[in-house]
């Protein structure tokens, strides 16, 4: 291995943990958000417990959004319009997550760290609304993931970092952009 090749993987390896990293920080964003809502309206909801359930969950749910990357999940849907693409990929993905979600509490109970041993529904998950409620919640806060990620993907990530993090160049009237 020369030392090329070297440098390349470890560039590539923090490119990937950069990535890692952001869907994290996005997902723990909105699970924090949702945390903190319920530890307003929830009498006895601790919100200190909850927030390092939620670091916890942003990271697997993290990890999820790379398989299906990997996977191509959606990827069959980019010559279409960017608005289809977005919507495509957020509903592909919040099946993907939704159902990990599910097999992850399945895996839970089954290992009993939850098991009351009063029977009953095998999930807490396991009514269709409350899976459903679930499944719209992810689709979409996926939507402005997506949206970015796929405005990236089209115009390039130094494009997007101009755009987002430097100051724009003001166009006097009448010249083209």
């Amino acid at each position: 291995m020369t030392t090329a090749d070297a440098h390349r993987g470890k560039t590539t390896l923090l490119g990937r943990m950069g990535h890692f990293l952001i869907i994290t920080a996005y997902l723990w964003l909105l699970l924090a958000v949702y945390t903190l809502h319920n530890a307003v309206v929830l009498p006895d909801w601790g919100l200190a417990a909850h927030l390092g359930a939620a670091t916890l969950k942003a990271l697997v749910l993290a990890k999820f959004v790379l398989i299906g990357e990997h996977l191509k999940l959606g990827s069959r849907a980019e010559h279409l319009p960017l608005i289809w693409v977005v919507m495509i990929k957020s509903a592909l993905f919040a099946v993907l997550l939704v159902g990990f979600n599910l097999l992850e509490e399945l895996l839970v109970e089954m290992i009993g760290s939850h098991h009351d041993g009063a029977g009953g529904d095998v999930l807490p998950l396991s009514s269709a609304a409350t899976i459903f409620s679930l499944a719209i919640m992810a689709f979409v806060s996926l939507i402005p993931f997506f949206g970015i990620s796929e405005l990236t993907r089209i115009i390039g990530e130094e494009r997007m970092r101009e755009l987002f993090f430097r100051r724009p160049k003001t166009v006097e009237p009448g010249q083209a952009r």
